[in-house]
C-alpha cells in the first residue's frame, strides 16, 4: 500500500466519538426519527435498499443502495437538527461511477470515485437527469468506494480510495482534510486523509447489525460543522461584486448559487479572501503550489491584497505575499527566524532577505489547527495494525517487528507568514552583469543571515529572487540596470545556531620562526619563506593545530602547515589576480584575515550527529551533504588534503549551491529573460551531423549534473571533485557562449571550493568574503555589447509582464468573469515537494523544464 508509513488504525469506538462525534442527545433523537421513518429504510434489522448479508454483489448495485439510504438519513438528521451558517449546505450523495469527475489536474482522471457526497451546483438544478453525473472534483466533500467483487483483498480498495481523498485534497488547495467511506459487502468504515498520512477505523462497521453507528456516521456528514469535514472557515472565495463566500455555503439556486463554469477556474487564478489575525486578504494569484501530494507541507503562496484595498489603483496599492504551510514538528518556525533577523535589521545586509511582515499559526474556534490537535484529536493507533489484518498475519512475532517499523505519524501545525516584497525569480535576469550583481546581493543576505545565527540549507535558483524596489515600472522602461536587488527567499529548512561571533575560535599568534628555520620548511620549499609574511605562517599553523589537535610533533605540524600554504598562493595565482606589493603575501591577500569558526550545530540539540538530515533542492545540493562523511576526500593538486571533518551543514555547503545555480543558469540558458536552450529543447535530429555529439555531450552534462535522479546527481558531482581537473575539460566548455564572460569566475570559483573541502582552513570559514570579492571581480570585468543591450530590454519587457499579470489581476466576480482571462502561469515550486526522497529534498524539472517563477517574500 502507497505510503504505507503513513497509514494508520484507529480503534472503531475512538473514531466515532473524536471523528464523527454527534451530541447523544441528538443522535437518539435521529435514530428514533429514522426507525419511524415512514419509507420504512430499516426494517427486518437491515436497510431495505441494501441486499441480504449472505447476498453477493457488485459495486453497481451497492451504490444505488448506498445513496438512497444515505441522502434519507441525512436529510432526516437535518430536520431533527436544523441547520446552522457553519454547515455545508446542500450537499448530496450521488453515484457517477460513469463519469469522470472533471479536473483541473491532468492526472487526477486516473482516479475517480465511484460515489460521493458531492456539493450544490447551479447547473445540476438545471438539468436534474445530470445531477448525479457531471460533478466536479471542488464541489466533493466525502468519497465512497465499495468492494467490486468478493475475490479482491480489502488492501487494494483502500489505496483506491485513499487515492481519491488524495486527489480531493490536490484539487481543493485550501481544504484540510479530506473523509472518505469504504464499502465492503455489509460493512463501512471511515477514513481521514491530512497532512500527516491516513487514518481508518480498524474494524469496519456492520450497518444492519449496528445501525445506530451507521446513522451516526452518515448523520455527521450532514450536521457537523465544515471544519470538522475538513473545509477551511478562514478562507472564503472572492466573487466580486458580491460579498465572498465559504465554497461550502454554496446552493444550488438564489444569489449564493454556484455555477460549474466557476469550479473551472484554475486554482492559479481562483481567488479567496482570507482572514487573519492582522486582517483579510485578498489573493491576486497562485504563485507557488506544493500541493500535488495529499501528505507534506501542502505549501500554497499567494500574491495578496488587503481586503480593503481590492478597488484600489493596482499601480499604487500595496502587494504581498502570504504563504500557508502545514509545518512538521520538530522542523524550523520560518516566521520566528524571520523575527529573529529583523530584530538585527539595521545591518545594511539586511534588505537583502525578504521583508518580513508578520506570522500566525493559523486557529479556528480559539484552537490551532494541527493534524494531531484539531484534525485527528489525540486519536492513538489501534494495537493491530491493518496492513497486518489485510494480508491476514497471524505471526505475533511478524506483527510485532511490523509495529516497531512503523513511524509515529508528524503532526503537523498550520502556518501563515506575511511578506512585505513583490518580484520575480532570478532566471529573469535582464543581462550578465545584472545577474552577477543580484547574485552578490543574495550572497550577501546568506552571510547577513549567517552572522546573526541563520545558516539558509537550501539555496536554489527558486529560493534567489530579483526584488523590485516598487514594482509598478512601466513597459517603456528598458533602462538597465532597472532599480532592483538580489533577495535570498524560503528559510523553511533554515536552522539556529550560534552567531559567528560566538562560534568564532580565538586566534592564538605562533612563534613560527623555529618552524621556517626547519629544514622541511627551506628544503621543500626554499622561496616560500620569503613570500609569506610569519603572520601568513602563524595562520596556518594555527589551522593545523585546529584539525588535528591531538598532533605534536613539530615536523608534522609543519608539513601540514607548509601544503596548506602552498596550496593557497597556488589557487591565489590561478584566480588571475595581480601579485601583492612585493610580491610578499599577507594574510589579508589571500583572505585569511578572518577567524576560524566551531561548526554551527543548531540550538537546542543536546547530542550532535555524525551527519545532520539532508535538506535541500536536487540539483543544487553540496557533494558532502548528498554523501556521508568522509566519503568524498577532495584532492587539491596532487597535494595531500586534510581528514574531512563530520558533515555539519555550514556556509560552505550553500556557497557551493549558489555555484550549481549559476552554473545551471551558463549552461541550460542561453541569454536573459529565462531563455532556454534550443540543444535542450529540440530534436536531435534537427541538429547537423558534426553537432549532433557536442549536443549529446551537453545533454548528458545537464541530466548528470541538473535534472537527473538523485544517485546520479551524487555520483556525479562526487565524480567531479575527486578528480578537480575535469571541471574545466568536461562542465566549462558547454557553458553557453552568451555567459562566455563568466569562465573565469566559475573557474575560480570552483577551485575555491575544491581548496575549501581539501583543507578546510580560512577559505572553509571565510567563504562569503571570497565569494563577494571574486563576484566582485567578474563585475568589474565585464563589458556590455550593443545585442547585451536589446536582449536585457526584452528580459525587462518580459520582467514588467510577469508582475503585472500577479499585480493588475481582475478581481473575482461570481456574475461574470473576464472574457479574456489572465493567462495561467505555470510556477513550480521545485522544494519539499514531493521530489521526494526521504529526506525534505526538492525535484528539479523535468527536460525540458517548466519555468520556474516564483514571487518571493
Amino acid at each position: 500500500m502507497e505510503e504505507s508509513q503513513h497509514i494508520r488504525y484507529v480503534p472503531t469506538r475512538d473514531f466515532l466519538a473524536k471523528i464523527m462525534s454527534i451530541d447523544s442527545g441528538e443522535l437518539d433523537l435521529i435514530y428514533d426519527a429514522v426507525m419511524q421513518h415512514k419509507d420504512k429504510l430499516y426494517s427486518g434489522k437491515c436497510w431495505q435498499t441494501f441486499p441480504q448479508a449472505e447476498v453477493q454483489y457488485e459495486d453497481l448495485d451497492i451504490y444505488p443502495a448506498f445513496t438512497e439510504t444515505a441522502n434519507a438519513i441525512a436529510k432526516v438528521a437535518r430536520e431533527v437538527v436544523g441547520e446552522h451558517e457553519d454547515q455545508v449546505r446542500e450537499a448530496t450523495w450521488v453515484h457517477s461511477h460513469a463519469n469522470v469527475p472533471q479536473t483541473h489536474e491532468k492526472d487526477a482522471a486516473l482516479t475517480r470515485p465511484r460515489c460521493a457526497l458531492a456539493m450544490a451546483s447551479a447547473d445540476a438544478s438545471k438539468a436534474p437527469s445530470q445531477k448525479s453525473n457531471k460533478v466536479h472534483w471542488l464541489q466533493f466533500v466525502a468519497a465512497v468506494e465499495a468492494k467490486r467483487d468478493s475475490d479482491q483483498k480489502d488492501k487494494e480498495l483502500i489505496s483506491q480510495l485513499l487515492a481519491c481523498l488524495g486527489v480531493m485534497m490536490v484539487e481543493q488547495r485550501v481544504r484540510r482534510f479530506a473523509l472518505g467511506l469504504f464499502l465492503s459487502n455489509t460493512q463501512v468504515s471511515v477514513w481521514l486523509q491530512d497532512r500527516s498520512g491516513a487514518l481508518g477505523m480498524d474494524v469496519p462497521i456492520d450497518i444492519h447489525e449496528n445501525p445506530r453507528d451507521f446513522i451516526q456516521v452518515i448523520a455527521a456528514f450532514a450536521i457537523l460543522p465544515a471544519h470538522r469535514l475538513g473545509f477551511d472557515p478562514t478562507i472564503k472565495l472572492a466573487r466580486e461584486p458580491l460579498p465572498p463566500i465559504h465554497i461550502y455555503r454554496f446552493t444550488s439556486q438564489g444569489p449564493d448559487g454556484s455555477s460549474r463554469e466557476e469550479c473551472k477556474t484554475t486554482n492559479r487564478i481562483m481567488q479567496w479572501v482570507i482572514t487573519t489575525e492582522h486582517g483579510d486578504f485578498m489573493t491576486l494569484r497562485t504563485i507557488s503550489l506544493r500541493t500535488d501530494m495529499a501528505s507534506g507541507s501542502g505549501c500554497i503562496i499567494w500574491a495578496v491584497i488587503r481586503y480593503e484595498d481590492r478597488a484600489v489603483d493596482p499601480d499604487v496599492r500595496k502587494v504581498f505575499v502570504l504563504k500557508q504551510l502545514w509545518r512538521s514538528d520538530g522542523l524550523v518556525d520560518e516566521g520566528a527566524i524571520h523575527e529573529h533577523l529583523k530584530s538585527a535589521s539595521g545591518d545594511p545586509d539586511a534588505q537583502y532577505i525578504g521583508d518580513f511582515e508578520f506570522h500566525e499559526v493559523v486557529k479556528i474556534g480559539g484552537e490551532i489547527d494541527s493534524t494531531a490537535g484539531l484534525i485527528r484529536r489525540g486519536l492513538e493507533p489501534a494495537r493491530v495494525e491493518a496492513e497486518e489484518r489485510s494480508m491476514q498475519v497471524t505471526s505475533r512475532a511478524v506483527a510485532r517487528r511490523r509495529r516497531r517499523k512503523m513511524k509515529a505519524p508528524v503532526n503537523r501545525t498550520r502556518v501563515r507568514i506575511v511578506f512585505g516584497m513583490l518580484g520575480c525569480p532570478i532566471e529573469l535576469f535582464s543581462s550578465v552583469r545584472e545577474l552577477v550583481s543580484l547574485l552578490l546581493d543574495c550572497v550577501r543576505g546568506h552571510r547577513f543571515a549567517y552572522e546573526h545565527g541563520v545558516v539558509h540549507r537550501d539555496i536554489s535558483a527558486g529560493n534567489l529572487l530579483i526584488a523590485l524596489r516598487g514594482h509598478d515600472i512601466p513597459p517603456s522602461a528598458h533602462s538597465e540596470p532597472q532599480d532592483v536587488r538580489g533577495c535570498l527567499i524560503d528559510f523553511d529548512h533554515a536552522k539556529r545556531t550560534r552567531t559567528v561571533e560566538e562560534r568564532t575560535i580565538q586566534y592564538v599568534v605562533e612563534d613560527v620562526r623555529q618552524l621556517i628555520d626547519m629544514d622541511v620548511f627551506r628544503v621543500n620549499t626554499k622561496e616560500l619563506a620569503e613570500q609569506v609574511t610569519d603572520e601568513v605562517v602563524s595562520r596556518a599553523v594555527h589551522l593545523v593545530k585546529h584539525h588535528y589537535p591531538n598532533e605534536s610533533r613539530p615536523y608534522m605540524i609543519t608539513i601540514d602547515a607548509v601544503w596548506y600554504i602552498e596550496a593557497a598562493l597556488e589557487y591565489y595565482k590561478l584566480s588571475g589576480r595581480a601579485p601583492p606589493p612585493g610580491n610578499v603575501y599577507t594574510p589579508e591577500a589571500l583572505g585569511w584575515d578572518g577567524p576560524l569558526l566551531c561548526p554551527p550545530h543548531a540550538i537546542g540539540s543536546t547530542v550532535q550527529p555524525i551527519k545532520e538530515s539532508f535538506y535541500g533542492t536536487r540539483p543544487y545540493i553540496s557533494v558532502k551533504i548528498l554523501h556521508a562523511p568522509g566519503e568524498v576526500s577532495v584532492p587539491w593538486k596532487g597535494y595531500c588534503s586534510f581528514r574531512p571533518s563530520d558533515v555539519v551543514h555550514d556556509a560552505i555547503h550553500d556557497m557551493e549551491s549558489f555555484f550549481w545555480v549559476l552554473l545551471s543558469l551558463c549552461i541550460t540558458h542561453a541569454g536573459p529573460g529565462d531563455e532556454r536552450r534550443n540543444e535542450l529543447t529540440g530534436e536531435l535530429r534537427d541538429f547537423a551531423n558534426e553537432r549532433q555529439e557536442q549536443v549529446n555531450q551537453l545533454r548528458e552534462v545537464v541530466d548528470c549534473l541538473f535534472e537527473g535522479d538523485i544517485a546520479t546527481i551524487a555520483s556525479y558531482k562526487h565524480h567531479l571533485f575527486s578528480k578537480p581537473q575535469d571541471f574545466e575539460t568536461k562542465i566549462l566548455c558547454h557553458i553557453h557562449p552568451y555567459f562566455e564572460a563568466l569562465k573565469p569566475a566559475l573557474c575560480r570559483w570552483w577551485n575555491l571550493l575544491v581548496l575549501a573541502y581539501a583543507f578546510e582552513g580560512y577559505e572553509y570559514h571565510n567563504i562569503h568574503a571570497l565569494v563577494i570579492e571574486l563576484l566582485d571581480d567578474a563585475a568589474r570585468n565585464l563589458v556590455s555589447s550593443a545585442k547585451c543591450k536589446e536582449d536585457s530590454q526584452n528580459a525587462v519587457e518580459k520582467r514588467v509582464n510577469f508582475l503585472r499579470t500577479i499585480t493588475h489581476a481582475v478581481a473575482a466576480s461570481q456574475a461574470s468573469r473576464p472574457s479574456s482571462p489572465l493567462p495561467d502561469i505555470n510556477i513550480l515550486e521545485t522544494k519539499k515537494t514531493p521530489h521526494q526522497h526521504s529526506s525534505p529534498l526538492s525535484s528539479p524539472p523535468q527536460s525540458p523544464p517548466a519555468k520556474r517563477l516564483k514571487v518571493g517574500h
